[in-house]
């Protein structure tokens, strides 16, 4: 392809008809605004004969664009606005009304040309239809002139399969006629992909150079995105979408996809994708659709991994463009975050490592392999575990995990310099006193009396933020141990100080002396 993909979005159109409340006139303005920001390069307004707000709506944002654009805005200067008309004489009449204020206007006609809808919709002979779409385009170059151009749609052209010779001959005389974009919708999609691709190709092959091919697909069978993008690759310049894929029944094609798509495979287009996260969820928020937890790209879990094995590859990439299990740097289409780690009873230990680092606790992956399996055994109960409840875990047991000590508690005799400790060791209760200068060089002693000697390195202590709600307040120590040519950090949160102090020391045992 040597052509730059043009844009043309069907949202105001054919996604609005299929809400259950339409855009009013104030509303399609501020969708519309919201596509400027995007950079599509061609919007079909609406369907001008449907009503009179549709009407009003359609010559409103015409009227909208012409004065952006002689405000200077280059977006509204060069957008192609677009009304729909059926190939019929007072449609198109109300459809030039309705966009010819417009810099770059357009009238979009369509007629179906299947076997099944000629003869049981229309029920017309297939040589009246071609005759009634050739008199329907000339009437509409003529009211558009030079100013505006003519697009063409035979309605059901997936379905052309059996009859392709005689409607790529109409498109042939239709385009002769004055249409200068010939549209191929897909309005129902029955079929693989490339069956339609392969008419597409055709149609490209014998139009004449000048005449764009566009593409219209439908999502019945999940397949709108794929086969929009292999059809721009057979030819197909203009791809008609819709913001989050919607339209009727399961949807048009997703723009948002389609454009990265595009990207990914090194092709130029002229469009914001920094604008496509925030348009998405405005539009779900203005359509009053959700979007599907797993939307690709703009779906809340698009970025999630749950599996040990994804997550473990996920944090291995996380800082490159291109992730072991991400399609796109999410930056790309405005989206601040490309993983999102959780914790359930499939999860390894990364997702324990990423997530108590994320959260301030700074641990390592061998401190982070030894609670992940404390933390399996209660998903496996509770489910999901959030973030919170992890650090709850986390603090509850970070200093006896598979700990060989166990702190109890500490009782000070100021006057007699001296440390009581209850503990126990190797599953048997202990009671030790130790005298010295202060509590922190008690436990060290303790360490070497009872045979688990650890030199100190540093030591660390800081108050909870605010921010985590559930320990906010409390002490959190962190003591640097180090034995047999190994350092750790032990960590340890409570409310008292000492006994904060005491569980990191007790804590740095256990992984030393495992």
């Amino acid at each position: 392809m040597t052509a730059k993909p043009f844009f043309y979005d069907i949202t105001l159109r054919d996604a609005n008809q299929a809400l259950a409340n339409p855009w009013n006139k104030e509303e399609k303005e501020v969708v519309f605004r919201q596509l400027l920001k995007l950079g599509v390069q061609g919007v079909e307004v609406g369907f001008p004969i449907a009503s009179e707000m549709d009407f009003e709506s359609c010559q409103n944002l015409a009227e909208v664009t012409a004065k952006l654009a002689s405000q200077g805005d280059k977006a509204a200067a060069n957008v192609v606005i677009s009304a729909l008309a059926r190939a019929k004489t007072v449609d198109i009449q109300k459809a030039w009304d309705a966009v010819k204020e417009a810099p770059k206007p357009r009238i979009h006609v369509f007629l179906a040309m299947s076997p099944l809808s000629m003869e049981h919709v229309l029920q017309m002979e297939p040589m009246e239809v071609r005759k009634q779409a050739i008199e329907a385009v000339v009437f509409a170059k003529s009211l558009v002139g030079e100013k505006g151009d003519v697009e063409f749609s035979p309605e059901h052209f997936g379905d052309c399969n059996e009859n392709f010779d005689f409607v790529l001959e109409s498109l042939k005389q239709i385009a002769q006629a004055g249409a200068t974009t010939i549209n191929l919708p897909n309005t129902v999609e029955r079929y693989r992909p490339m069956l339609f691709v392969d008419m597409v190709r055709k149609v490209v092959e014998a139009l004449p150079k000048n005449i764009t091919v566009s593409v219209h697909c439908h999502n019945d069978l999940g397949m709108a995105t794929a086969t929009t993008v292999e059809s721009y690759f057979a030819g197909s310049a203009q791809m008609e979408c819709a913001l989050n894929g919607l339209g009727e029944r399961s949807g048009n094609t997703n723009m948002f996809e389609v454009a990265v798509a595009l990207h990914n495979c090194g092709v130029e287009m002229d469009m914001n994708l920094n604008e496509i996260y925030e348009t998405a969820l405005l539009t779900s928020k203005w359509a009053k659709v959700p979007i599907y937890s797993k939307a690709p790209l703009i779906g809340i879990e698009a970025i999630a991994h749950r599996s040990g094995i994804h997550q473990d590859g996920a944090s291995k990439t996380k800082n490159m463009k291109k992730g072991a299990y991400r399609p796109i740097d999410y930056s790309l289409i405005g989206r601040n975050e490309n993983d999102i780690l959780t914790f359930t009873s499939q999860s390894g230990k990364t997702a324990v490592y990423e997530i108590l680092n994320h959260n301030g606790y700074p641990v390592d992956l061998d401190e982070a392999a030894e609670l992940q399996p404390v933390l399996k055994e209660i998903s496996e109960s509770e489910g999901e575990l959030s973030d919170s409840r992890i650090l709850e875990i986390f603090k509850e047991k970070c200093c006896n995990l598979n700990g060989r000590v166990i702190f109890r508690t500490i009782d000070v005799i100021p006057e007699e310099n001296r440390f009581v400790f209850k503990f126990q060791k190797d599953g048997a209760a202990q009671e030790e006193s130790i005298s010295a200068e202060g509590p922190i060089e008690a436990a060290l002693l303790l360490s070497r009396k009872i045979g688990l000697p650890v030199e100190l390195n540093s030591y660390k202590q800081s108050v909870v933020s605010d921010a985590d709600k559930l320990w906010a307040g409390r002490a959190l120590s962190e003591i640097t141990l180090s034995a047999n040519g190994k350092t750790i950090v032990g960590r340890g949160v409570s409310s008292d100080t000492l006994v904060a102090n005491m569980r990191a020391i007790f804590g740095g045992i256990n992984k030393l002396y495992r």
